[in-house]
């Protein structure tokens, strides 16, 4: 029996205007970040002409002050620490997050000094470490100590990197600081922050902080070799008392990830202003700047963030379709469910019997990409922007010529968008490769036996936890499924989204539409055996017991579907 087609409305069309070359995309963008990095020297210790000295050192107040007219000077939305006590009340970070005001997160990452404690010390309260602060909201962040172990045992330093995701961005941002010296101890913490950025920065990333050594130094090449690196000036100031004489150093830096043809930053700068540069004298007057280290700013421009199904880039899902004479098909969709009455060719041939998926920006351009297997190939297809595929990238060899590929979303929750694939009738998730874009990780099951009769698409997240969702039709039953995503990037909890009529027979092709209409809930596109062939909208609803399920639908394609072998 085939499942109820109910009328959907739809808003007339404006008339169409005059063509004056491609839109505007209309999708939403990444903000343009602007970063502050500053080891503020912020701990208890150190008199005036004493080697530990640093200014304002036990005036945490007069600390926040300044790092917040920085933020405004710089109308800064990332702010990175050194040396900086956290997380206790007025601790120099609790200070901060009030003058900062409503619409900023802070993460803190503790350190110990070589003595093992992590208090701060004197008059100041809070764990001595590392800190982030955004403007908008973090729905990530982790930490970890990159100095390893002492050998001796006498010195029980430790020094962490620090990173967040935030909400919106597909750049990550992170900070760290690294020892002094030029130990192999030091050398494999460098080591270790650049392996932590190829596994947790993911999407892109920024990175700022105390690196305690200049660029061109052996040390720092892990990451001079592999980022893009941003400021080249002086950023520490010391006395010297035994020679009487000043010495400045490049000390603090960022990095980015590489992105071919251009560049991260579009501006870089040091703020001189705020370093003390006075003579550390037990008589010197009093200090010229509040650290002994400048703060350096950044500028990565804004770059747009593909809303999921968009090829075309003007903000709105798209179908992309496979016919009987192996040509791909691009359907522009129109923000409403429907797609446009004619197609563009995007591929001339060879795509008979491919599986075709377009779910995420696997090459980092801002723009959504299609992937396909095609025979035993798996291809990236990048887009250049309207839809229109680029030069493809092997990423994948010896694959089953039955093998069903979905472009899931972030599965992982790293930042970066993830394959699914289901062939030897199991379930198997390939995350994409931050340090290798556009190739993907080794394989991992996260499904057992019995996925042969499935047919997957996906779903974005169709139930608002978070997690990417996947929709299911089990072709021994006529049901469709709806599989939640998990935080241990598996899916499982299933529930019922179709229960009558999604058998191959009535609905010959399904997938999933992302947000077709624009409402903030996922719904589906279906062909079906009628005459030639019809195009069916499904506006996604919710059952009766509130889990998302196929709610209404409506013809969109009237004819001529029985020649699409396959959608996506």
């Amino acid at each position: 029996m085939s499942a109820a087609v109910l009328p959907i409305t739809f808003a007339p069309l404006a008339a169409a205007a005059p063509a004056t070359g491609p839109a505007a995309p209309t999708g939403p963008t990444q903000p343009e970040i602007r970063v502050v990095s500053w080891n503020i020297c912020g701990e208890a210790g150190g008199r005036r002409g004493e080697a530990g000295y640093c200014p304002h050192r036990n005036e945490p107040e007069q600390k926040a002050a300044q790092i917040k007219k920085l933020v405004d000077e710089r109308q800064a939305n990332v702010v990175m620490l050194q040396e900086v006590c956290g997380v206790a009340a007025d601790s120099h970070l609790e200070l901060l997050r009030a003058q900062l005001g409503d619409g900023w997160d802070v993460r803190h990452a503790s350190g110990a000094r070589p003595d093992g404690r992590t208090d701060c010390r004197g008059a100041l309260s809070g764990d001595l470490g590392v800190a982030l602060a955004v403007k908008g909201t973090i729905t990530a962040s982790s930490s970890a100590n990159m100095l390893p172990a002492d050998p001796s045992g006498q010195d029980r330093q430790t020094l962490p990197v620090l990173c967040a995701s935030v909400q919106g961005w597909t750049t990550r941002v992170c900070t760290t600081h690294i020892a002094v010296g030029e130990s192999e101890r030091v050398a494999q913490q460098i080591k270790n922050v650049k392996a932590y950025l190829g596994t947790a920065a993911n999407t892109g990333f920024i990175l700022g902080g105390d690196f305690n050594r200049n660029a061109g130094a052996d040390h720092m090449k892990p990451l001079t070799d592999s980022f893009e690196r941003c400021i080249d000036g002086f950023t520490y100031h010391g006395w010297d008392r035994a020679t009487q004489r000043h010495s400045l150093h490049k000390l603090d830096h960022f990095f980015a990830d590489r992105t071919p043809g251009s560049s991260r930053f579009a501006a870089c700068a040091v703020d001189t202003s705020r370093m003390d540069r006075s003579e550390n004298e037990p008589t010197s007057g009093p200090p010229t700047g509040y650290s002994d280290h400048a703060p350096i700013f950044a500028r990565l421009p804004g770059a747009p963030v593909p809303v999921p199904g968009d090829m075309s880039g003007d903000g709105k899902p798209d179908l992309v379709a496979v016919d009987d004479t192996g040509k791909l098909r691009l359907y522009p969709g129109l923000g409403d469910g429907r797609v446009t009455g004619g197609h563009r060719v995007i591929g001339t041939g060879g795509w008979s019997g491919a599986s075709v998926t377009h779910r995420g920006d696997f090459t980092g351009d801002g723009r959504e990409d299609l992937l396909a297997r095609i025979g035993t190939g798996l291809w990236l297809y990048p887009n250049t922007g309207d839809g229109s595929l680029g030069d493809r990238v092997r990423i994948g060899r010896d694959w089953p010529a039955d093998a069903q590929i979905v472009a899931a979303g972030d599965v992982t929750g790293d930042g970066h968008p993830d394959l699914v694939a289901r062939y030897e009738d199991k379930l198997w998730l390939y995350a994409g490769d931050p340090a290798d874009r556009p190739q993907l990780k080794p394989r991992v099951q996260i499904g057992d036996d019995g996925w042969a009769p499935m047919t997957l698409s996906a779903a974005g997240d169709a139930t608002g936890d978070g997690h990417p969702d996947l929709f299911v039709r089990d072709t021994r039953d006529d049901k469709l499924w709806l599989y939640r995503g998990r935080s241990d990037n598996t899916f499982g909890d299933r529930t019922l989204y179709g229960t009558r009529g999604w058998g191959t027979r009535n609905r010959p092709l399904v997938t999933g539409a992302a947000d077709a209409n624009g409402d903030g809930v996922a719904d589906l596109w279906a062909t079906t055996a009628d005459g030639s062939g019809t195009l069916l909208y499904y506006k996604g609803g919710t059952n009766s017991a509130g889990d998302p399920a196929d709610g209404e639908a409506g013809v969109i394609g009237p004819t001529g579907w029985k020649r699409i072998q396959a959608i996506s």
